[in-house]
């Protein structure tokens, strides 16, 4: 006789459902920590997603069994790999060396007056007005700005860069992203070459003499500075978006603030655990590996869900609330392991530098219009952000 009775649907994470939300991708890593730690999903050729804060945590920092060479989208958006992010020993060191100069913490403090004056004068533009549009006015153009003036770039290949950062962002897990990013590589393969024959005392020269050693193609460069830019630009914007909203909607916070400036660092940190700019990120299994019963075959994707991981109450007391002076904040928004984000060190300064100047500038201000957030969740569902903020004071 068949067995008719009600099957137990498991909570799965699917990073492109239309209707994902960031309350409800909340309210699903929520789901998957309590009844589904290791969970399955079919589509986009199958995959694992990992929820918990441990095992996100021995995840990522277990190269050797979780390898990151299968790519950095779900699905694949294109052929091409792009170095660090999608390398593993011994590759990735040699391209982490490569951009040392300008993700180190010494390169982050050397920038420090650069940043301070890019966010002064963004802010000082709308300052008089009584009204601004944090968004597109602060929290998009000064990490774009940072990173240009990092490569030494003008004016016009700033909006290059911008142009082609919006685009990708739009079409990430689209069919136009393969065309988007050929297009972007083939531009910074044009630039190395004018390096070459016209060499100058900047990145881009420093780079390709550098890789003289390394002996990486034009490609594999290209790549390489195309997501390099794009995380660098992108995902800075997200986390300062999220804080400005923060801020923006808890005066009593600029307050305390402004009363208790060493807090602004303990501040960020939190807004980047409860709001982490970028969700997820994939992995390949090297081997089969048995996780909470489950049984991942090699060659098999993961997720790990660092958003997820950032709100578990067995790490955190009080998770899903922001407390600006918590301690310890051993939170995962920039990665864990040999893939943690190099430009963390820079993506802290901006953020600190920005919340600095307008606590000075324009102290009090607050939302005044419709704030639209990332919903639902964009790059491929992955990225949480701001996209429109406006404020008055």
């Amino acid at each position: 006789m068949p067995d008719n009775s009600p099957r137990e649907v498991l909570p799965h994470f699917d990073p492109h459902d239309p209707g994902l939300s960031p309350e409800r991708a909340y309210a699903t890593y929520a789901q998957l920590r309590r009844h589904c730690p290791v969970s399955h999903g079919e589509r986009h050729g199958g995959y694992w997603s990992i929820a918990r804060y441990a095992d996100v945590r021995d995840a990522a920092t277990d190269h050797t069994t979780y390898s990151s060479t299968g790519g950095v989208y779900l699905p694949p958006v294109s052929g091409s790999r792009f170095p660090p992010i999608d390398h593993d020993p011994p590759e990735h060191a040699g391209f982490r060396e490569l951009i040392a100069p300008l993700t180190s913490g010494a390169a982050a403090k050397t920038m420090e007056p650069a940043v301070r004056a890019i966010a002064e004068r963004l802010v000082d533009g709308f300052t008089g007005r009584g009204r601004a549009e944090l968004a597109a006015e602060l929290a998009t153009p000064l990490p774009l700005e940072v990173i240009t003036r990092l490569y030494d770039l003008g004016p016009e290949d700033t909006e290059e860069i911008r142009g082609y950062s919006e685009e990708f962002l739009t079409h990430a897990s689209g069919s136009r992203g393969p065309e988007i990013i050929d297009r972007v590589c083939r531009y910074w393969v044009g630039l190395f070459a004018d390096r070459r024959e016209n060499p100058r005392e900047d990145f881009l020269t420093g780079l390709v003499e550098a890789n003289r050693e390394l002996g990486a193609t034009d490609d594999e460069l290209a790549n390489m500075m195309f997501i390099l830019t794009y995380a660098g630009h992108d995902s800075t914007a997200l986390g300062l978006g999220n804080t400005l909203l923060y801020l923006a909607e808890h005066p009593d916070v600029q307050q305390r603030l402004l009363d208790e400036p060493k807090l602004i660092p303990s501040m960020i940190d939190e807004i980047l655990r409860h709001e982490t700019p970028l969700h997820w990120f994939p992995r390949q299994l090297t081997a089969d590996t048995c996780l909470h019963g489950q049984q991942m075959k090699a060659g098999e994707r993961v997720l790990l869900l660092f958003a997820s991981a950032n709100r578990d109450p067995e790490v955190f007391d009080r998770a899903d609330e922001i407390v600006i002076d918590r301690r310890p904040n051993r939170h995962l928004a920039f990665g864990a392991g040999i893939h943690t984000c190099p430009g963390m060190a820079l993506a802290k300064l901006e953020i600190r530098t920005a919340v600095q100047v307008v606590l000075e500038r324009i102290p009090g201000f607050r939302v005044d219009g419709d704030v639209e957030r990332t919903d639902p969740l964009e790059g491929g569902g992955r990225h949480l952000g701001v996209r429109r903020l406006p404020v008055t004071w």
